[in-house]
Parts: C-alpha cells; sequence; structure tokens
C-alpha cells in the first residue's frame, strides 16, 4: 500500500481524471470520452457539484490524449523512451496554472453562455494547445 495517493498537479483528483479517460479512450472512442468527460462537468455546475472545472476537463483531455500517444504504433516508442527518464509530470500533464474551476451554473453561463459559445471554445483552445505543446506529443 503506497504511503501517499498519487498526485498531478499536487492533487489527487486530477489523477483520476487522467487515468480514466486513458482507459476510457482505449476502450471506446475518442469522442465520447471527451463528451463524458464534458458531461461530468456540466452535472459538477448543480447546487450540490463541486462546480464546472477545466481543471478537470484538462485532466480528461490529458488523459485521452496520453492513451493516443502511447498507444500508437508511430508514437508508442518515443513516448515510453521519453517516460523512462526522470519522472515528471510535466512530460504529460499539462499546467492547469489560470484555468477556471468551481464554476456554479450561473457563473458558467454569465461567462461561457454555452459550450459552443466562442469563450467557451477557446478555452478548450487553449487547453488543448497546452497539450499538444508537452514533450510527449512532440514525437507524433
Amino acid at each position: 500500500m503506497p504511503n501517499a495517493m498519487p498526485t498531478l498537479a499536487h492533487r489527487t483528483d486530477l489523477n483520476q481524471h487522467f487515468i480514466f479517460s486513458a482507459a476510457i479512450k482505449i476502450l471506446s472512442e475518442q469522442g465520447l470520452s471527451i463528451a463524458i468527460g464534458e458531461f461530468k462537468e456540466l452535472m459538477d455546475r448543480s447546487n450540490d457539484g463541486s462546480g464546472y472545472s477545466f481543471v478537470d476537463l484538462a485532466a480528461d483531455f490529458a488523459g485521452v490524449e496520453f492513451a493516443i500517444a502511447a498507444t500508437s504504433a508511430s508514437s508508442a516508442i518515443s513516448v515510453q523512451n521519453i517516460l523512462a527518464g526522470e519522472p515528471d509530470e510535466h512530460l504529460f500533464f499539462p499546467s492547469i496554472e489560470g484555468l477556471p474551476e468551481g464554476l456554479s451554473k450561473g457563473g458558467f453561463s454569465q461567462k461561457f453562455t454555452e459550450v459552443d459559445s466562442p469563450e467557451y471554445l477557446k478555452m478548450v483552445q487553449s487547453i488543448n494547445q497546452r497539450i499538444a505543446d508537452l514533450p510527449i506529443h512532440q514525437a507524433r
């Protein structure tokens, strides 16, 4: 039994988002993995939820992209070589700095209107770019 729970960005919940999204990707299609992550965050906006979190969404997206890179014939060996070096989450997990989280339904609607608004899509693009810039994705 480990002495401490594994973390990403010093949080135990993000490793769960990452791992579950990677597993779902391996077992299904990418679109389903991302849709599940976004749906969960939309549900978290309710009064008894933790609020919409772009941090959690970044962990979900990063898990999906990790699964793709780690299982792709064109990049799997490179990913393994990168990860075989000094352990560092910054090789496969994006910075979460400045990503909004804990947004209530009203707070989300006020800032992002809905999930296909330009503001929301810009935030998603920012997350995707952070992930694309990670060392394990440079091998693709």
